[in-house]
């Protein structure tokens, strides 16, 4: 009796090792180089590089249009490059979900995106003899160049600017900051291309390959990750809180288009690109290596980004009328962005550090 029985404990355990290798012969590895390196690749080509050259074409357009509103100023033109503004807007508020490399090496983000306008220096630079050569623009302080002050110089101090109200002085103005966006946009999109100056699709998609930037993959998606982060505190406790707690309107990212919230989303959005591998076209992303291991973790970050977004949308009026009136939303918004941040920064950040080398 006792060698039958343990024949049969022999037979069980030698059936339950084949199903543990059959198992793990199936298991997803711990980490897997190969999709980090795809995942690594089409963040860079699918939502960086896409992002920046197609913020670089938007920019051209404003540009053109704003050259087109200096020789002809109309409501039309006018109306037309305030339309281009809020498109370029557009992408450069997502493209802040993933804002290290090049854009803050080169200290391009200040120079782009610095408020609130300087309204004393500026009107100084319009009451001026200098001229507004590209050396003379690039060197002002940061508060006199990039989205804000063409912001303000398209729509006005409250939004209601119209083409009879310029200057020739406004005009050239506003005709050379349009210059040195560009230069600044098509600078980054030129970074993020293959074998170009600074070549940083290379740099990321090769980490842990020869990249000089980043010596492991783990140290790039620490890198994507804290900044996905990054933007949601900034926008939660920065662009948001700060103008809603002192309840001055003058703090507000963008006040004369009336954009603000907008922007908000934008940046959330950002985040959700970097999150899914995609801009416009699709491609491999975090999700994929979430949703590998753990399907809990990834539903909990495209929740917490719906409803990040879903809460901002509920926010109906002007940041700087709803700093006053809508307490309600813009606290449920920003108690929304900051899970979203506690998830990426406290769950999803462990997560790549544990699936990668």
């Amino acid at each position: 009796m006792k060698r039958l029985i343990l024949l049969s404990v022999v037979l069980t355990g030698l059936i339950l090792a084949n199903c543990k290798s059959d198992d793990d012969d199936n298991a997803v590895p711990a980490v897997d180089e190969a999709q980090n390196t795809l995942i690594l690749s089409d963040f860079s080509v699918n939502v960086a590089s896409a992002i920046y050259v197609d913020l670089a074409t938007k920019t051209s357009n404003l540009q053109d249009d704003i050259i087109e509103l200096t020789a002809n100023p109309t409501d039309i033109t006018l109306a037309k490059c305030q339309q281009d503004w809020k498109a370029a807007r557009e992408v450069w508020e997502q493209s802040e979900a993933h804002l290290f490399g090049p854009v803050a090496t080169e200290d391009i983000d200040p120079r782009i995106d610095t408020w609130p306008v300087n309204f004393v220096d500026l009107d100084q630079q319009l009451a001026s003899d200098n001229e507004f050569t590209a050396e003379y623009v690039n060197s002002l302080d940061a508060a006199l160049k990039g989205f804000h002050p063409i912001e303000y110089l398209l729509f006005g101090k409250e939004g209601e600017k119209q083409a009879k109200d310029y200057t020739d002085r406004e005009l050239e103005y506003l005709n050379a900051l349009s210059t040195n966006l560009l230069d600044l946009t098509a600078q980054l999109a030129g970074q993020w291309l293959p074998a170009s100056s600074g070549n940083y699709i290379d740099e990321v998609s090769n980490a842990g390959k020869g990249s000089n930037t980043y010596k492991t993959q783990r140290e790039a998606f620490e890198e994507i990750v804290n900044a996905m982060a990054g933007i949601c505190d900034e926008v939660a406790n920065g662009k948001m809180t700060e103008p809603y707690e002192q309840k001055n309107a003058a703090l507000e990212e963008s006040p004369f288009a009336k954009n603000s919230v907008i922007d908000f989303t934008n940046n959330i959005k950002g985040v959700r690109n970097v999150y899914t591998g995609k801009f416009k076209t699709d491609g491999h992303g975090l999700d994929e290596l979430v949703k590998a291991h753990n399907l809990s973790l990834d539903n909990e970050i495209t929740t917490n980004i719906d409803a990040s977004i879903n809460a901002l949308g509920n926010i109906t009026l002007p940041y700087g009328e709803a700093i006053i009136l809508q307490n309600t939303q813009i606290e449920a918004a920003i108690t929304a962005i900051n899970e979203l941040q506690s998830v990426l920064k406290d769950k999803l950040l462990p997560f790549v550090q544990e699936h990668s080398n």
